[in-house]
């Protein structure tokens, strides 16, 4: 069964997964917004649309990236 947390089958379909072709072709401001954009969205509509715990996930798992992308620690495909 695919993962549609962390690593969901239409993220994946080529030889990279998206967030990964996202940190190389953003600038670190650009990618960070769009981390701080997705962790926002994903908070204000649990319950909304997807199963509160799936969306909480995609929180997490969006905070997570905003870390490791913030602390230097990108390694492509690590998450």
């Amino acid at each position: 069964m695919a993962d549609m947390i962390n690593h969901p089958a239409h993220y994946t379909a080529g030889s990279k997964e998206v967030i990964d072709i996202m940190h190389e072709a953003l600038t670190f401001e650009e990618f960070t917004g769009a981390m701080k954009f997705n962790i926002a969205k994903y908070t204000f509509r649990v319950g909304k649309k997807d199963e509160p715990q799936k969306e909480m996930g995609k929180v997490a798992n969006y905070s997570d990236y905003l870390a490791m992308h913030l602390a230097g620690e990108w390694e492509e495909g690590a998450h």
